[in-house]
């Protein structure tokens, strides 16, 4: 079977393999062997990117992780881009060209300053955590309060929520949202996590 064929079936399915002991599901391209390696032709390295990004996205959001680092992406990912049933893996650069894709749509964004090492996956977008995170505040009747971002993102009111533990990155796009929606300000602080935050609308 051609990667592209396989493609266009585990597009159809992507919950086709036996779970993981966290209840993650690789779809089934996860065990066909070509696709962890690059495709030379253009149309096909497109399908491969596509759906490496999809497996991605849904590994970070199952698993509630944010940073990929690639010079540990072998180790903390391990799963993800190494199969140990058909003994294949992804070479490093493969697994950046595979990012840069993501970049492009908008589903992830290289750290400035790792020269393309690490990568924030975005796989909730910050408009997304905007609403979640002022529907909690107004539901919680914390808004015309001053809140701190660590408030937000590991206090004990937040602990039920999605939102918990958000990378900093997120929160502060997140913020960035919210100031121009016109929904809250901010407040500078001694350090990102006493940075403040006061919400004085009703609702994003």
């Amino acid at each position: 079977m051609s990667l592209s064929a396989a493609s266009s079936n585990a597009a159809q399915g992507l919950s086709q393999s036996p779970a993981l002991a966290s209840g993650f599901q690789f779809p089934s391209i996860h065990n066909f062997p070509p696709f962890y390696t690059l495709q030379p032709t253009a149309s096909t390295w497109k399908n491969q990117a596509d759906l490496w990004g999809t497996v991605v996205m849904r590994y970070f959001r199952h698993h509630r992780l944010y940073q990929l680092d690639l010079d540990d992406a072998n180790t903390t990912n391990e799963q993800l881009f190494h199969n140990q049933r058909i003994n294949r893996r992804l070479k490093p650069e493969t697994i950046q060209a595979i990012v840069d894709e993501m970049v492009k749509k908008g589903d992830a964004e290289w750290d400035p300053t790792s020269r393309k090492r690490k990568a924030i996956i975005l796989w909730r977008k910050p408009e997304e955590w905007a609403t979640f995170i002022s529907t909690w505040v107004f539901e919680s009747g914390l808004n015309n309060t001053i809140m701190t971002y660590y408030e937000i993102a590991h206090g004990d009111n937040a602990e039920d929520q999605e939102f918990y533990n958000i990378h900093p990155t997120v929160l502060q796009k997140t913020m960035d949202v919210l100031v121009k929606r016109g929904v809250a300000t901010t407040f500078q602080g001694a350090n990102f996590e006493e940075m403040g935050v006061k919400f004085f609308n009703a609702g994003a």
